[in-house]
């Protein structure tokens, strides 16, 4: 999760690269080979479309949304492969150690932050002003931009990670990509449909000690933002090259004559020149000695490594960047889970597996994110609540009985902090009666809102019922035309505001957690009478549909079929 001012110390001395397949002599080094940070990947191209956003749209529309940002990584692993340059894998996490949650609980309270920020501060538009979808052939994912401060307000969408993963492995066939995305795919594999499913995977554990263990295998760079594959042990040819310094040498995007091109350290090469034995000397020094200088760091790292005996101190500060570990080798020889999952039901799945490693003596921790919402309400997470418990005691009843817990932690904002909330699990006869009134529920919306409408906006409106249902006989919920405009437009009023920004979140947070429940399902117990369930949630969409107010509007055109679905809902729910 880097050691601040690492890459600010080691960049000068960085190598200017091409990224080409080809051997043609081009004056540059041509990186030919990588293994990519899929997170590190996510981010990247969010912010890179970030930059090209129109900040006068409307607040919901100035943060590419989770299909374009999708679209964004198809675009980039194909210009990849035109170019030549092959991709070993693109490498998820699967779950992250116990050393590695203070660091995470800080990075989501710093986003908590960055919403009450925003709450408080950021300016809504009066007249909201409507956007295209970010094409692809334009090639922002290759340009930089600087960001405006309005458009660092809200928080990252805490599913895009998700809805990469599972777009990758189900979304991206060669025909959705020549729809979607480029029309030239000839570049790719003609005896593959799906590019990029076989080499996308999940970890069981952390994407960098994938990421290194191939780099060290085959001698290629790592493509990251993430400072700390640095340290790790790359072999003597593999490298780390910058995510955020990869881009066209001129600014300028031009398909006929792409020129992209970056910044590349080869950890091996740069001690030797530094005069050091490592760069993890260097990495130790600096996370001590936070202040002094490159020099005067050097100088140190070089005296301290001439030690006779290693201090306990050093001997500790490696161990997260050793691969041949205990634990490693544990995570190692699990392998994988049977399906892909998404990362934070993969999560949940590691600390049941190897609890040694992932759970300790603790109840199961689940991190889910900060919602972009009204920071002053109540948190949307608890909605879908009840659907989430029934997942987390579904996959719990089905595991032996010492590998059982009696309750989940789930980190969530309550009020102005983020709280590990417990969610106490449930035994047997409880989760088969929860299971029954699902399949009610669901059956009741289907008679409800079985009529004329398209699968997603099923799916939209069974949400909205949760709501109506939770908020029964309070001012919460939207009266008839405010909820018809929000499903037409995206907003009650006349624009959008806090309420508007809130109830999207309810609606996802539901949705997300109804993804959850059906993959706990899947894992535990495929063939099992009691998961009939799992079949009612089998049309659930993908997260790039789900998680996005646009594709909400889109499914909501005919504003006959809406007038009539929301009658029928506050009759039944209201």
């Amino acid at each position: 999760m880097g050691i601040p001012h690492l890459t600010r110390h080691l960049l000068p001395y960085a190598e200017n690269v091409l990224l080409d397949g080809s051997e043609t002599d081009s004056g540059l080094p041509h990186v030919q080979a990588v293994v990519i940070d899929g997170p590190s990947l996510v981010y990247h191209v969010y912010r890179r479309l970030l930059g090209w956003m129109d900040p006068s749209s409307d607040v919901l529309d100035y943060q590419p949304t989770c299909d374009e940002i999708s679209r964004g990584v198809s675009s980039f692993l194909l210009q990849l492969t035109r170019l030549g340059v092959k991709i070993h894998k693109i490498c998820f996490d699967g779950a992250l150690p116990i050393s590695k949650r203070e660091t995470r609980y800080s990075r989501i309270e710093k986003l908590r932050h960055r919403l009450d920020l925003a709450r408080r501060n950021l300016s809504l538009p009066a007249t909201p002003k409507c956007r295209d979808v970010i094409p692809t052939k334009r090639g922002q994912v290759w340009c930089s931009r600087g960001l405006p401060q309005r458009r660092k307000g809200l928080p990252e969408n805490p599913f895009m990670v998700s809805a990469v993963f599972e777009d990758l492995q189900n979304r991206w066939s060669k025909e959705q990509i020549r729809k979607e995305v480029d029309d030239d795919v000839s570049c790719l594999d003609a005896d593959t449909d799906y590019p990029w499913a076989e080499i996308t995977v999940m970890v069981p554990g952390e994407a960098d000690v994938e990421c290194a263990s191939v780099a060290k295998l085959t001698g290629c760079a790592v493509l990251t933002d993430d400072s700390d594959l640095l340290l790790h042990d790359l072999g003597q040819h593999g490298a780390v090259l910058f995510l955020d310094s990869v881009q066209t040498s001129s600014g300028v995007w031009d398909p006929a004559e792409p020129d992209i091109r970056g910044l590349i350290i080869c950890p091996h090469s740069l001690s030797g020149r530094l005069g050091i034995p490592s760069v993890q000397w260097f990495a130790y020094e600096l996370q001590r000695n936070v202040h002094l200088r490159f020099a005067e760091l050097t100088r140190i790292s070089k005296e301290s490594s001439e030690a006779t005996e290693l201090s306990s101190e050093y001997r500790e500060f490696l161990q997260e960047y050793q691969h041949e570990t205990a634990d490693n080798e544990a995570i190692r020889g699990a392998g994988q889970s049977t399906q892909p999952l998404d990362p934070r039901v993969s999560e949940l799945f590691w600390q049941y597996e190897l609890p040694a490693i992932y759970c300790l003596d603790e109840q199961p921790h689940v991190y889910l994110g900060i919602l972009n919402e009204d920071s002053s309400r109540r948190c949307a997470w608890d909605q879908g609540r009840t659907y989430r418990s029934l997942g987390y005691s579904f996959f719990n009843i089905f595991r032996p009985t010492t590998n059982r817990f009696e309750a989940v932690h789930e980190f969530i904002r309550r009020g102005g902090r983020i709280v590990a909330e417990e969610v106490t699990l449930s035994g047997a006869k409880t989760v088969a009666s929860d299971l029954g009134l699902l399949q009610k529920r669901l059956a009741l919306a289907h008679a409800t809102f079985d009529d004329g409408l398209a699968a997603e906006s099923f799916w939209f409106l069974f949400a909205l019922s949760d709501i109506y249902r939770d908020g029964a006989g309070t001012t919460t919920v939207p009266r008839a035309k405010e909820l018809e405009s929000f499903l037409i437009n995206g907003y009650m009023a006349q624009s959008t505001k806090w309420t508007d920004i809130h109830l999207l979140a309810q609606i996802q947070a539901a949705l997300y957690s109804l993804r959850i429940l059906k993959q706990l399902l899947d894992i535990a117990a495929p063939s099992d009478d009691l998961v009939e369930s799992s079949s009612l949630l089998a049309d659930l969409p993908p997260l790039h549909i789900m998680m996005s107010r646009q594709r909400m509007i889109q499914s909501f055109a005919n504003t006959r079929l809406v007038r009539h679905a929301v009658r029928r809902l506050i009759e039944t729910y209201g």
